[in-house]
């Protein structure tokens, strides 16, 4: 009897097996893996997701499984990656611009690696550095910083576009402006950067605070910006990166983008991570993305493309939709044919101080906003009675030099309450003399 049972129980043992081998017959040919972390659009993510499958598909005879993670904008991806030190969880950090990846080269957490046609990226253009000399990050996708503006509701509002940097400051467009934070989104970091070595450390903080009064809010991040600027929300976005105009127009929007008068490239860039998981599909993909088609689904993805010998109007005819808005949006057959003029940007300077300059923005501006902007509206609101006193013929010699130092407080000290304490005694000058 227990010599059937025992026989029983190895039946039962070997159909439980033969019942397995069609699972382990699974996971042997399971599909192969590769993982991205990048703050890049998810438009761009889904064109490169289904772009390269097919091409690894028809390439090696084999699925692969795409994980891609973006858990914010560039400084809240660069952290992620930072946290996750020697043992990545992806293998591709896909997006944001040269500082970021230069931090993580400094960093020690992404190597070097030189992809195929990688020669057909220029190395740096009008000064600005387009890929790393030493291979450890190459740009994928160029684009430039600029503004964005709702044609309808600005000219609903007669207000002209502001085409400087200096008229976004002009109180005619207060609560008419939106923007981000440095520390959520890179090109609010890039555009800090832009101020700050456009004008000077003193005098960009300066400005940074008068354009922070003017914003009507702050977004969550690039793609909030541009998506309430498009619906008409708020009708001025800064910190833009170029190519949000072009998908926002075809997608029917009265949007234009403005380039500032000073402005920089953004080589949105693209990096293998040190210890990837999958280092050979991470070499794979590298490659595929510098390759026609890849650049392709760049492009189809709503970014410009980096290659030297793209031509849009040849793409055009080849059935890419996405050639016909870009060559409307640019002006010109490629990204590389645009004539602009940029400050002498110091990339260096801005690895160095990637986080000091975050750290700063949020305590000093964002965490003190609502008292920022009281601070400044009493300013201008007794600037405004020392000159009415100045047009009774007053003597408002003493009143006016006590506001000029509320204001230089206020703007190149960031001491809100002693700007405030300052434009009050400048008030009472005007009664008691």
């Amino acid at each position: 009897m227990r010599k059937q049972n025992l026989a029983t129980k190895l039946f039962i043992l070997f159909l439980g097996g033969l019942l397995l081998l069609p699972v382990i017959g699974a996971q042997a040919q399971a599909a192969e893996k590769i993982g991205w972390v990048g703050p890049v659009y998810k438009e761009l993510s889904d064109s490169l997701t289904k772009s390269f499958e097919k091409f690894y598909k028809d390439t090696y005879g084999k699925e692969i499984e795409i994980t891609f993670v973006r858990p914010g904008g560039w400084p809240v991806c660069l952290d992620k990656v930072r946290a996750w030190g020697d043992k990545p969880d992806a293998d591709i950090f896909l997006g944001a611009g040269a500082p970021a990846h230069e931090v993580l080269k400094q960093e020690g957490l992404i190597v070097p690696y030189k992809p195929k046609d990688w020669d057909k990226v220029p190395a740096e253009w009008h000064g600005m550095k387009v890929k790393d000399a030493g291979d450890y990050w190459t740009c994928f996708a160029p684009w430039i910083v600029t503004n964005l503006y709702n044609q309808k509701v600005l000219k609903k509002l007669r207000l002209p576009p502001p085409k400087t940097w200096k008229d976004l400051v002009n109180p005619i467009y207060r609560g008419n402006v939106i923007s981000t934070l440095p520390y959520a989104s890179g090109t609010m970091h890039e555009t800090v950067e832009i101020i700050l070595q456009g004008y000077g450390e003193k005098e960009g903080w300066a400005y940074l605070r008068l354009l922070a009064a003017q914003l009507a809010r702050y977004s969550t991040g690039s793609t909030d910006t541009t998506q309430i600027t498009a619906r008409g929300e708020v009708p001025i976005g800064v910190a833009q990166p170029q190519m949000n105009a072009m998908v926002a127009r075809r997608d029917g929007y009265p949007v234009s983008d403005l380039l500032p008068d000073k402005t920089i490239l953004v080589p949105e860039a693209v990096a293998l991570l040190k210890n990837a998981p999958n280092e050979k599909n991470g070499k794979i993909f590298l490659d595929w993305l510098f390759s026609m088609e890849g650049q392709k689904a760049v492009l189809n993805g709503g970014y410009f493309a980096a290659r030297t010998d793209i031509q849009f109007s040849k793409w055009e005819k080849e059935g890419v939709e996405m050639a016909t808005h870009a060559k409307k949006a640019l002006g010109v057959d490629s990204f590389w044919d645009l004539d602009v003029g940029f400050i002498e940007y110091d990339l260096d300077l801005a690895t160095k101080r990637w986080d000091d300059v975050n750290r700063y923005y949020e305590y000093e501006i964002y965490r003190k906003w609502s008292e920022l902007k009281n601070s400044l509206a009493l300013i201008e609101e007794v600037e405004g009675e020392v000159q009415a006193a100045k047009d009774q013929n007053m003597d408002v010699a003493k009143a006016e030099a006590q506001i000029q130092k509320a204001r230089e407080l206020f703007e190149y000290d960031g001491k809100y309450a002693a700007a405030r304490l300052a434009a009050t005694k400048a008030r009472t000058m005007l009664v008691s003399p």
